[in-house]
């Protein structure tokens, strides 16, 4: 009986090896197609030359630093690709839910999709992704990546990056947003469609307490900070 139950698990490891060869495989080769149909450089290119991109030096501090600490707190200090922490959670998650229902994505990982790759989620996209997110790691700044993220992250309301979301929403510049308004928009890419604020303002406002609460936890602001940024009147009345 224990030699067919050894047999079993070898077959069974063996399987899995062969299935993960696969998948890793056809990643590989799904991000071949698309570097090589675009190179990198000319697609990060085709963004940062837009008359719409901000550079980090014309945006509010306080809404970097709140995208940062919400979306993705190891982003600066981080030296490996993945983050192997979150990806046990969401490996967690998704076993749970036999299916890819969370993907641990880095801000690396969310421009690499956001640069490349459609919604959908498969673990074959998530290995293209993975090669596409080695190649800005090693071309690019954190700087760099980050206003990349800023600049393509969607806000909702139809609003793609950070100068469409503060003229669309507050009619300003990113620089001139106040702690209110850059805090809010902070926690509106998570779900940006759910919480868009032409339909779901309390919602945002909710996730703007999150936001908050999270940077008081990491000692970024003071409790006394906080609430005064939710007392913020956002549409300045």
């Amino acid at each position: 009986m224990k030699k067919y139950i050894k047999r079993g698990i070898i077959a069974l490891i063996a399987i899995i090896v062969l299935v993960c060869g696969i998948i890793v495989f056809r990643g590989h080769q799904q991000y071949l197609a698309v570097i090589n149909d675009k190179s990198l450089s000319d697609t990060v290119d085709a963004v940062e030359n837009k008359q719409e991109f901000v550079h980090l030096d014309a945006m509010n501090p306080l809404f970097i630093s709140a995208t940062i600490n919400t979306e993705d707190s190891r982003f600066y200090t981080r030296k490996a690709i993945l983050d192997f922490e979150a990806l046990g959670r969401a490996t967690l998650q998704n076993l749970r839910a036999k299916s890819l229902v969370e993907g641990a994505s880095t801000i690396p990982q969310q421009v690499a999709k956001n640069l490349y790759f459609e919604e959908t989620t498969t673990f074959t996209r998530k290995v293209a992704e993975y090669f596409v997110t080695r190649d800005l790691l090693q071309n690019y700044s954190k700087d760099e990546i980050l206003e990349l993220y800023l600049n393509m992250n969607y806000y909702g309301d139809g609003f793609y990056g950070i100068y469409d979301a503060s003229y669309g929403y507050f009619k300003v510049h990113p620089k001139d947003l106040n702690d209110g308004q850059a805090t809010l928009l902070a926690g509106l890419p998570q779900a940006p469609s759910y919480y868009a604020l032409s339909t779901n303002f309390e919602g945002a406002r909710e996730r703007q307490k999150h936001v908050l609460s999270r940077m008081v936890d990491e000692g970024i602001i003071t409790q006394q900070q906080a609430d005064d940024i939710f007392a913020i009147n956002v549409y300045g009345g």
